[in-house]
C-alpha cells in the first residue's frame, strides 16, 4: 500500500493497536493487516493477505456483510458496524465486532475499505451461557423496565401461568396481579425503583385460565432494569394455611416450616415427618413414620453415639441440654451424606419425653463459605495462596512454639522479562506464563513447602524443616532457576522469561514483614547482576548463583 494513503503516525498506531485493523481493496483482498488481526484470526500476515475477507467470513454471515458493503459504496451510509463470525485458521469460530468505513485517494475517489475488528468471542460465550441458564431455569426469570413492563421472560412463565411471552410483555405486569395485592405490589416496586431489593415478596398472579397463583419474588434493580426471580409457592401457601388450623402441638412443631422437622418418641421411632424433611432426605412421610430415626438418617458410624446420648438424656433428665444447635452428618434416601444444622427439643407428653428436631441442610452454605474463603486467600489465576494468606502463614511459622534451631528460608522470586511477554504476546499469554511458572514452582519444592503469588510477577517460597538450611535451600534455588529458564510454549519463542531469586534465612527476632523485606532486597541484588541469578547475604557479603 503506498505510504501516501496514511501518515507514519497512522501506521505506527496501526501496528501497535490491540484492535484488529486492516486495509481491504475494493475486491475484498487484504492489502495490509496488523498483528492484532493476525492473532485474532490465527494467520501469519502473508497467509492472511493471500486470502480475501470472504474466505475467512462464516458463510452464513457473508450476505449481511456484503449488503452493508453495497450500501456503503452507494453512499447510503458512511460506515457500518456488524457482529459477525470468522473462521479461525484452526477451524474454530471467532466472533468479531466489525467496523468498516471507506478510504479515499487524494482525488477523493473510493480507494479501499478501512476495517477494525474487536474479538468478542468471550462476551458472546458469556451471553450464550447466560441465555442458556435463563431458558433452562425452572424458576420464573424475568427482566423488566422501570416503565412497568416485562421485557423478557423465560419459558417457565408459560409452564407455570399459561401465558405466552408475547402475552406477558404486551401489557403492564400490574394487570396480571390480583386486585387485593395491587397496593403491596406497587409499594414493593416503588421501593425497588429507589434502589432497594425485594426478597421473599409474595403476591398472586393471574393464570391464563383465570385462576391465580401465589408467586414468591426476589427482585433487584441494576442499571435501570429489574432482574426478577419468582417461583410458584401456591402449594406451599395452601399447606401453611392448612397447618395453621391444626392442633396447638402441631402448630408449635412446624413453626419453622422452612426447616425439616421430625418428631420421635423415647424408643427412637419417628412419629412426625414434614414436607421439608421429605425434600431434604428424600423419604416420604409414609416411608419415614414408624421407622427408627437412627436407621433412617443417621450414618452408621454415628448410631451408637446417638443411642448413648438418648439413654443418657432419659436417665439423667438433662433438660438444660435441649434446644442446643449442632451440625451433624445425615443420610439421604439415595445414600448420599449431607451436613445438617439440627436443633433438638423435648416436649413432655403423657409422662414420656417427646423429642423434636428441626434440621436444615447447610451443605451448600458450608461449601460456599469454604469457596469464599478460598477465593479470599488464593490467587485466582494460579490457585496459589495470595499475599494475605502467605503473610499469615509466614508469621504463624515464625511464631510456632518450640521452633527447632534450624531457621526458615524465604525465597523471593521475580520473573525476568515478563513485561516483554505481555507486550509481545498479549495478556492472555502472560497469564498462561504466570500459571505455568506457578506449576513449575510447585514441582520444584516439597509438598510441605509453601508456594505463593504475592502479585504481578512476584512469587515466594517458604522452606522449613531443612536439614542444612543454607545448602538445601541453595539446591532448591538451582532447581527453580533451571525450571524457570525452560521454554514456555505459551510465548512460542518470541521471548523467553527467566527468574531472579532473593534468598533470606530467618534471623532471631525477624517478623514476617522483616524477613520478606530482606528476601526482596536480596532479589534486587540478584536482578542487578543479570538474568536468571540468585543472591543471598552471608556474613555481610552477597553471594550470587546462576548464569
Amino acid at each position: 500500500m503506498p505510504r501516501s494513503f496514511a501518515s507514519d503516525h497512522f501506521f505506527a498506531a496501526f501496528a501497535d493497536s490491540t484492535v484488529g485493523m486492516a486495509l481491504v481493496d475494493m475486491r475484498g483482498r487484504w492489502l495490509e493487516v496488523n498483528p492484532a488481526l493476525c492473532r485474532i484470526l490465527g494467520y501469519q500476515r502473508e497467509k492472511l493477505q493471500a486470502r480475501t475477507f470472504h474466505d475467512v467470513t462464516h458463510p452464513d454471515d457473508l450476505p449481511a456483510d456484503l449488503r452493508l458493503v453495497d450500501r456503503l459504496l452507494a453512499g447510503e451510509i458512511d460506515s457500518y458496524n456488524l457482529e459477525k463470525r470468522y473462521r479461525h485458521a484452526d477451524g474454530r469460530i471467532v466472533w468479531g465486532l466489525l467496523t468498516v468505513s471507506l478510504g479515499r485517494d487524494a482525488a477523493g475517489d473510493q480507494d479501499c475499505f478501512i476495517a477494525q475488528i474487536v474479538d468478542i468471542s468471550v462476551q458472546k460465550r458469556a451471553v450464550a451461557d447466560r441465555n442458556g441458564f435463563f431458558e433452562l431455569s425452572s424458576d420464573l426469570l424475568a427482566i423488566a423496565g422501570t416503565d412497568g413492563y416485562l421485557t423478557q421472560v423465560n419459558p417457565a412463565w408459560t409452564t407455570t401461568l399459561g401465558w405466552t411471552a408475547d402475552d406477558l410483555t404486551a401489557r403492564p405486569f400490574i394487570e396480571f396481579v390480583h386486585p387485593d395485592d395491587f397496593a403491596a405490589t406497587e409499594a414493593q416496586a416503588a421501593m425497588i425503583y429507589l434502589g432497594g431489593e425485594a426478597k421473599g415478596f409474595r403476591n398472586r398472579y393471574r393464570h391464563a385460565d383465570g385462576s391465580y397463583r401465589w408467586l414468591e419474588w426476589n427482585t433487584q434493580l441494576v442499571n435501570k432494569l429489574l432482574y426478577c426471580s419468582a417461583r410458584d409457592v401456591s402449594g406451599q401457601i395452601e399447606n401453611e394455611e392448612r397447618l395453621r388450623s391444626q392442633e396447638q402441638k402441631i402448630s408449635l412443631l412446624i413453626e419453622n416450616a422452612n426447616d425439616a422437622f421430625l418428631g420421635m418418641n423415647e424408643q427412637g421411632i419417628i412419629t412426625e415427618w414434614n414436607k421439608q424433611a421429605e425434600a431434604t432426605f428424600g423419604w416420604s412421610a409414609q416411608e419415614a413414620i414408624g421407622r427408627p430415626m437412627s436407621d433412617l438418617i443417621m450414618p452408621a458410624r454415628m448410631r451408637q453415639r446417638h443411642h448413648d446420648g438418648v439413654q443418657a438424656f432419659l436417665s439423667k433428665g438433662m433438660v438444660a441440654a435441649s434446644r442446643k444447635r449442632v451440625e451433624v452428618p445425615a443420610l439421604r434416601k439415595d445414600g448420599s451424606e449431607i451436613l445438617v444444622e439440627m436443633t433438638v427439643g423435648v416436649v413432655p407428653v403423657g409422662g414420656e419425653s417427646y423429642f423434636t428436631a428441626f434440621m436444615r441442610d447447610v451443605s451448600e452454605q458450608r461449601r460456599m463459605t469454604e469457596e469464599l474463603h478460598h477465593r479470599a486467600t488464593h490467587d485466582f489465576l494460579t490457585g496459589l495462596p495470595n499475599r494475605y494468606e502467605f503473610m499469615g502463614r509466614l508469621q504463624h511459622a515464625i511464631d510456632a512454639p518450640g521452633r527447632e534451631p534450624r531457621p526458615l528460608v524465604l525465597l523471593f522470586i521475580d520473573l525476568d522479562g515478563f513485561k516483554a511477554v505481555n507486550d509481545l504476546c498479549g495478556h492472555e499469554a502472560g497469564d498462561a506464563v504466570l500459571t505455568a511458572f506457578g506449576h513449575r514452582l510447585r514441582q520444584s519444592v516439597r509438598l510441605s513447602d509453601l508456594v505463593a503469588r504475592l502479585g504481578g510477577d512476584e512469587f515466594v517460597v517458604l522452606l522449613d524443616h531443612l536439614h542444612d538450611p543454607c545448602h538445601d535451600a541453595t539446591q532448591v534455588v538451582d532447581k527453580i532457576l533451571l525450571a524457570a529458564s525452560q521454554p514456555y510454549p505459551e510465548v512460542a519463542g518470541r521471548t523467553e522469561p527467566g527468574a531472579t531469586i532473593g534468598m533470606a534465612l530467618q534471623n532471631p527476632g525477624d517478623s514476617a514483614d522483616r524477613l520478606l523485606s530482606r528476601a526482596d532486597a536480596a532479589m534486587y541484588v540478584a536482578k542487578n547482576a543479570g538474568k536468571n541469578r540468585a543472591a543471598c547475604e552471608r556474613d555481610g557479603q552477597w553471594v550470587l548463583r546462576g548464569d
